[in-house]
């Protein structure tokens, strides 16, 4: 079976809180995948652990107390539940032999 390597930025945007409004723009994180055979179990799961650090990373303001925490708790739901269905393309799309490269992962600030 032929395989296709293409590179597709599939973004994806977490809402704003007011803490971040202040920012200059917007957090992005390239979640690299074309190391994965994501045909295999094991590397779904590396792609999986990918994107939750590439949330982590979108998320994180450096600020600390309760209210951030909430926050940042429902930043990450918020940008997890919006790369799943683009995680779940990218499954698909390498079970039709088609690798995909990469995954982006934004916070709009």
């Amino acid at each position: 079976m032929m395989t296709r390597t293409l590179i597709l930025a599939l973004s994806l945007t977490a809402a704003a809180a007011p803490a971040m409004a202040a920012g200059n723009g917007n957090r992005t994180v390239e979640v690299r995948i074309d190391d994965l055979n994501l045909t295999h179990t094991a590397d779904r799961e590396r792609l999986d652990s990918r994107l939750k650090n590439a949330a982590r990373s979108v998320c994180r303001t450096g600020l600390r107390g309760a209210a951030e925490n909430a926050r940042r708790s429902a930043c990450l739901s918020n940008v997890l539940a919006k790369v799943a269905p683009k995680a779940r393309q990218a499954i698909a799309r390498a079970q039709n032999g088609t690798q995909l490269a990469l995954l982006m992962v934004d916070a709009a600030r």
